[in-house]
């Protein structure tokens, strides 16, 4: 087995500094986050691809908005809105490109 003195996948992955913007929902009601995606859908910013930050798992046992906004950006991108959807490693976090 070949031996790497770096991962040769973080070449071809992104980064989350690669995000022409952000659009942070830490501390949002899901229902108010899930609302300012919606938004951005709707009306997309001058901004081409985007990390839409949420709040990380906790020990109580709520859903994160990990799930349902993952569901509705893959709806997007089945839509063709979007041409990326990719959840970030540490799971708190999406970044998104608009199709052109």
């Amino acid at each position: 087995m070949p031996y790497f003195d770096e991962n040769p996948l973080a070449k071809i992955a992104f980064q989350a500094s690669d995000a022409d913007a952000l659009l942070d929902l830490q501390g949002m009601p899901a229902e108010q986050a899930m609302q300012a995606v919606e938004k951005l859908l709707r009306e997309p910013a001058s901004a081409k691809t985007f990390l839409i930050r949420f709040d990380a798992a906790a020990d109580d046992g709520r859903e994160t908005l990990f799930q349902p906004l993952g569901k509705r950006l893959l709806q997007a991108r089945r839509e063709g809105q979007l041409s990326r959807c990719l959840p970030t490693s540490d799971g708190t976090s999406y970044f998104i490109s608009f199709a052109d």
